[in-house]
């Protein structure tokens, strides 16, 4: 503290100046260096004056260590004149005969003793060096001499010193360290003290609010804390003149880093290297590798370290303040700072170190030289943990970096092959030409099979499929010679890639998967002696079954564990997208909802644009399937903002297939049209995305008239689905679509044969495709005979959360009802269809609903906004259960719904109409302001 301080200075005056006791007086004051060793001595040395005590100063330098009596001709410079004529000049015969006997010094010791007796004799005398640590050998002798030979009381001896080194050491230590020597510490300022002297420039406030943030900076360093404050004050001084708050808060600038360097260069040549070998190195917690960097013994790193420490550029190790360490870097000369980069890097791969900080070493190593084995294979290292830590930029600059020092052709494809496997999730486009380029080297196994796999999975999306064979036949003659590796794994689940996604190709038939999916399922308990499946393997049989088989519990249970217990990387990535594809295909909207949002934040946080568009567009297949219009169109279209078309390949018609399937839906027939008129490769179709394209054409060309080429495009469809073994309910409902087209051409019996087939596929559980099979079904048959099967797929529809289709079942159990001449009950039906096909987004099949003339008076005269009144007086539980009525629901239905009994919705009825004055239920308005909850 700067109070602390004062109470030095009094105490050194008390007892140089006050104190009476026999013999000379003798202070040392000590501290790293900036304490305010010299600025205390000065104090001391003015007060002297001031009191008329006679003061010889001198200040000791390391530069003159060497000269022979440099600090005892100083304090000679400060006697009388007629002392410096009338006595010998010490130096200037030490110069004369450098080597001669120790025993000629005796006069000149002698000699300057009776001089300090003179002196002291007219009056009091002070004696004052500064850094007394490198004053030179036979001045300390000669002072030591006549301090211990002087026994008047006048003389006063001050003096302020560092660490010890050098030959003069031992003298210094035998000279300071008698009994009755004063020491006085500085140490650094408390956060206190740094909060005393921020007041008196700051004030009060500001010190109590930024006192511990200056203190962390500087560790309380008197020449740090000055600089920081001469910085605030410039940038004052620059800018406005009412600083905005917080102005007060240390920033590091150019005065602070130069009195940085000013507490690193005060220590000497050998601690200035130790300062910059903690800089290069990032931190000093290992002195022997310090020691060897900088060459320098590790007794004097140590010593170094310590007062780096001290002096508060350090703390545990490490620098306060980024700035120090950054201008210390900026302090070497360009030609010593890449051999250092490189010694380090050499030195810290020796050392098993983390080999990101080894490649950080590298990466800053710019001078030529020869080419060292071992950086490559560090390079290499330090790009997986920076691909596996999500630092993707300097994952390539190792492996670019890697590449310019390889020198063998095989380990040179390598590394191209973890660049395309690194940033293939974050930009496919980039790496297109590079993977391209390995689909040679990859075929001819120059390639190992690790690398050969990635790059086998980026030629099928690419549509390359001759070339992906190839490259396929390496991985599994290496598998071959290598059984029970993990190479078997990942051909087996490259196999079953092909068979769920591209089995369309000759060259690929020899790999497609040969297995039955009803493998023991890794979904519980293992038995004694069974091994787990991996969670590859688990994920993509799971995927395969449901594709083929429809939905099967055991699969999607599977498929769920998969994804709590597999981490989204690089490795696992095709992993999680093919379980989260399962809950999508298997209908577990909920579930896959819950993923999907969850992997799209991930992503997105990461900026893993091609992750982010796959799992996108997932997300509106999701959103299609449950009839949610608009999210579909949200979703599909973020999918090809954030991968362009060209960047799916032959996979662009998932997210195309998605977005027209959507359009068409709503209506937006122009949209559907602009898009199938984008040119897509021809090997799309060829592929499970390319079905869902075909499809969505079909669906399009059915909505606008073309019932010839929909038919056409269905029939494609379930050809290629039974060929491909993936005709089941859960991939696509070709069947109901090619029904739907024979109903417009007139075709009643192949229609009713058609939804019949998809009945059965769908089985008994309430499924969408079930829902939506009856609804179809029900256009086959009598008017007799068509509400019952319409409400049985309302019912189903309901319950599966397949909203749009419901909003269709409605709309047709309407149109039943009024062919039937009851209106009321078509009224109701036509009122729920409208109110979930405006949810939906159907625009198009909202403006027909809105065309039939059903609504009552009042309901027209509610929705023009009068009577309103009546409305504001219903109970939120009578809204509700107005609502559900109004929209076609039975009371068993709205008690089930609400969890309420029938004889609540009874009462609660009774109570609306009263309310609003009403006799009956048709007199419900549609447009009651509760939304029905039609959502997944």
């Amino acid at each position: 503290m700067l109070v602390e301080r004062d109470q030095e200075i009094a105490r050194l005056n008390r007892l140089l100046f006050e104190d009476a006791r026999e013999g000379s007086r003798l202070a040392v004051i000590s501290g790293a260096v900036t304490s305010g060793k010299t600025a205390l001595l000065h104090t001391v040395a003015d007060t002297a004056g001031g009191r008329g005590v006679r003061v010889l100063p001198a200040v000791a330098s390391a530069s003159e260590q060497k000269f022979p009596y440099a600090v005892l001709e100083q304090l000679y410079q400060g006697m009388p004149a007629h002392l410096q004529r009338s006595r010998p000049r010490p130096g200037l015969e030490a110069l004369r005969n450098p080597h001669g006997p120790i025993e000629a010094e005796l006069p000149l010791l002698q000699d300057f003793h009776r001089t300090l007796d003179e002196l002291t004799g007219d009056a009091p005398v002070l004696i004052a060096i500064d850094d007394v640590q490198f004053a030179d050998l036979p001045s300390l002798r000669c002072l030591a001499y006549g301090i211990r030979r002087c026994r008047s009381e006048a003389l006063s001896v001050v003096v302020s010193r560092g660490s010890l080194t050098g030959p003069a050491a031992t003298a210094l230590d035998e000279l300071l360290h008698e009994p009755k020597v004063c020491h006085v510490r500085l140490a650094p300022l408390t956060v206190t003290g740094v909060s005393t002297l921020l007041a008196q420039e700051l004030g009060t406030e500001e010190a109590g609010r930024h006192a511990a943030a200056y203190h962390e900076m500087t560790g309380g360093n008197l020449l740090l804390l000055r600089g920081l404050l001469d910085d605030r004050f410039s940038r004052l001084t620059r800018g406005p003149l009412d600083p905005a708050p917080g102005t007060d808060a240390p920033v590091a600038g150019e005065l602070f880093r130069q009195a940085a360097l000013s507490c690193v260069y005060r220590g000497g040549p050998a601690h200035r290297r130790v300062a910059h070998g903690v800089a290069l190195l990032g931190d000093a917690t290992s002195v022997p590798l310090l020691s060897r960097l900088i060459e320098v013994e590790e007794r004097l790193v140590r010593q170094s370290v310590g007062l780096l420490t001290e002096v508060g550029i350090l703390h545990g190790g490490r620098f306060r303040s980024d700035a120090v360490r950054a201008v210390l870097q900026d302090d070497l000369e360009l030609h010593e700072l890449g051999p250092l980069h490189l010694r380090a890097a050499r030195l810290l791969y020796e050392e098993g170190a983390d080999p990101i900080d080894v490649a950080r070493h590298l990466l800053s190593h710019e001078a030529p030289g020869p080419v060292e084995e071992w950086i490559s294979q560090a390079l290499c290292d330090a790009a997986v943990h920076a691909i596996a830590a999500d630092r993707r930029e300097l994952a390539m600059n190792c492996l670019q970096m890697a590449d310019r020092y390889s020198t063998d052709e095989r380990e040179a494809l390598q590394l191209q092959a973890t660049m395309v496997q690194a940033m293939w999730p974050f930009n496919p486009l980039s790496q297109m030409r590079r993977l391209q380029a390995l689909a040679g080297p990859a075929g001819s196994g120059l390639l190992p099979a690790p690398q050969t796999i990635p790059v086998v999975i980026g030629l099928l999306g690419l549509g390359r499929m001759g070339e992906a064979a190839a490259a396929l036949e390496q991985v599994n003659r290496a598998a071959v010679e290598h059984p029970g590796t993990d190479l078997d794994t990942a051909l087996r689940a490259i196999r079953l890639v092909l068979s769920s996604t591209y089995p369309d190709h000759p060259e690929l038939r020899p790999f497609l998967d040969q297995e039955e999916c009803d493998g023991p399922w890794d979904i519980g308990p293992l038995s004694p002696g069974q091994s787990p499946e991996s969670p590859q393997l688990t994920a993509f049989r799971a995927l395969r079954t449901v594709l083929s088989r429809g939905v099967d519990e055991r699969a999607v249970r599977a498929a769920e564990r998969v994804l709590e217990t597999v981490r989204l990387s690089d490795r696992t990535m095709l992993t999680v997208h093919a379980a989260l594809q399962t809950l999508v295909y298997a209908d577990r909207h909920a579930t896959a909802t819950s993923w999907c949002d969850r992997l799209i934040e991930e992503t997105s946080e990461r900026g893993a644009k091609a992750l982010l568009a796959y799992f996108c567009v997932l997300r509106a297949q999701i959103a299609l399937r449950v009839g949610r219009l608009r999210d579909t169109v949200r979703y599909a279209e973020r999918a090809l903002e954030e991968l362009p078309a060209r960047g799916w390949g032959v996979t662009v018609g998932m997210p195309l297939g998605m977005l027209i399937n959507a359009h068409t839906a709503m209506g937006n027939h122009d949209a559907a049209a602009e898009l199938l008129a984008r040119p897509v490769p021809e090997e799309m179709y060829r592929n499970r995305f390319g079905l869902h394209y075909l499809y969505a054409r079909a669906r399009h060309q059915l909505a606008t008239g073309r019932q010839h080429a929909a038919l056409t495009d269905f029939r494609a469809c379930g050809e290629k689905m039974a060929a491909w073994g993936l005709d089941s309910p859960a991939t696509l409902t070709w069947r109901l679509g090619a029904a739907e087209t024979w109903l417009t051409l007139g075709g009643q019996e192949r229609a009713a044969r058609l939804a019949e087939e998809q009945l059965e596929l769908a089985g008994e559980s309430s499924s969408r495709t079930r829902g939506a099979a009856l609804r179809v079904l029900a256009a086959t048959r009598p008017l007799n005979e068509r509400i019952a099967l319409l409400q049985q797929a309302v019912g189903v529809l309901q319950a599966s959360g397949g909203w749009y289709e419901m909003a269709r079942a409605l709309a047709d159990l309407a149109e039943a009802h009024k062919q039937l001449g009851d209106l009321d009950t078509s009224r109701l039906m036509t009122r729920r269809a409208l109110r979930l096909a405006d949810s939906c987004g159907a625009e198009e099949l909202s403006r027909s609903l809105q065309r039939t003339p059903a609504r009552s008076a009042l309901s027209e005269a509610t929705r023009t906004g009068e009577d309103t009144a009546a409305f504001s007086e219903l109970s939120d539980a009578e809204s509700r259960v107005a609502a559900l009525a109004a929209s076609g629901y039975t009371n068993r239905e709205i008690a089930a719904k609400l969890y309420i009994t029938i004889s609540t919705v009874e009462q609660h009825l009774t109570r609306v109409y009263r309310k609003i004055n009403i006799s009956q239920r048709r007199e419900l308005p549609a447009s009651l302001d509760f939304d029905v909850a039609y959502t997944a």
